[in-house]
């Protein structure tokens, strides 16, 4: 069953077309990796998903449910861990994972025990009463994460969400999307590391200039490409390599 469908998903700014006519499935059970170069659509597509954009045009499925008829339930079977995201401050970490409950409708007891589970496994149990604002970058993280799964969601949108954890912590937080995508949750995980994508993610979808270049299994993708790594591949389809012979004398441009 296809728990992602997007059907020429488009998304405008002025001039810009950010995201392209964009047509891709994912299915329940899959660890999916979204892939491109900076500016290639790959946040914008995830804000149309998660319904915090409106497409300019073209239509996507979450759970079967269409992103603009039906906002409020498409919230609700989605987890979603942002690049940047926002945190309370002022809020201890319990308060803040106490509103992402009640946010979801989440029985407050439910919602706690969850909280202190998911922290523990992510080694922060100690702190779950310490303002927001005393947290590192990996502990801010950490919190994001347990939020996006407090409410148990089909469907995990993940945009960098290694960034700033420890090598313990993004091997926990891999092994378990490993746990939730065997378990039928869709996982899709944006991400620059290739080597962290190659290791964890089953399917691929690479887009470049807002526009879809490849979508399928990473071992076929490969296969196609005589085995060669990830990185290779990516940098050969976007063009991205850059010239080969640049030197740091040639960089500083001053005959040093």
């Amino acid at each position: 069953m296809a728990m992602l469908e997007l059907d020429g998903l488009t998304r405008r700014f002025g001039d810009l077309v950010a995201v392209d006519r964009l047509s891709w499935q994912a299915a329940a059970g899959r660890l999916v990796a979204l892939l491109g170069a900076n500016g290639a659509g790959k946040t914008t597509t995830l804000n149309m998903l998660t319904t915090q954009l409106a497409p300019s045009a073209g239509t996507a499925r979450v759970a079967g449910l269409d992103i603009a008829a039906d906002v409020m339930a498409v919230r609700r079977r989605i987890g979603y861990v942002p690049e940047h995201g926002a945190l309370y401050e002022g809020l201890t970490a319990r308060e803040y994972l106490e509103l992402a409950g009640l946010l979801h409708d989440l029985d407050p007891a439910v919602a706690l025990g969850r909280a202190e589970r998911l922290l523990a496994h992510f080694e922060l149990g100690d702190v779950l009463d310490d303002r927001l604002a005393s947290f590192s970058k990996g502990m801010r993280r950490k919190v994001l994460v347990t939020a996006a799964l407090l409410h148990d969601p089909p469907v995990l949108l993940l945009d960098e969400p290694m960034d700033g954890l420890d090598v313990a912590s993004q091997r926990r937080l891999a092994d378990l999307l490993r746990q939730l995508a065997a378990g039928g949750k869709t996982v899709v995980y944006s991400s620059h590391v290739l080597q962290q994508v190659e290791e964890i993610c089953e399917d691929l979808v690479l887009i470049h200039e807002g526009r879809l270049l490849w979508s399928g299994e990473v071992a076929a993708l490969r296969d196609e490409q005589d085995g060669r790594s990830l990185t290779d591949v990516f940098l050969d389809m976007t063009h991205g390599a850059g010239p080969a012979t640049t030197t740091w004398a040639d960089l500083l441009g001053d005959g040093a």
